[in-house]
């Protein structure tokens, strides 16, 4: 979960890098000096991945397992603490 969390957040940093050095104002998530990815996790999550495979069980029961998995990754990432190492990844200076 965290692995692939953070690579995604860092094709989101890059495009705020392009936009910051084109004077065009950062989009929702693409800044990599304020966005915190433990802290919008649980919203996405909760906002947008959870709803989503709670509809997709109501039609295919049988998928239940990903809907619980993503409840689980929404509770460790409630809890998640970042490290100084994932914090190198993507507060880096521009």
């Amino acid at each position: 979960m965290k692995e692939w969390t953070y690579l995604l957040y860092e094709e989101f940093f890059d495009q705020g890098d392009l936009e910051q050095k084109q004077s065009l104002p950062i989009s929702f998530l693409c800044n990599r000096q304020t966005t915190s990815v433990p802290k919008m996790q649980p919203g996405f999550m909760n906002g947008i991945t959870i709803p989503l495979w709670s509809m997709v069980v109501e039609v295919m029961p049988g998928m239940r397992e990903y809907l619980e998995a993503a409840k689980e990754n929404t509770a460790k990432w409630e809890t998640y603490q970042e490290t100084e190492e994932d914090l190198k990844v993507y507060k880096k200076p521009m």
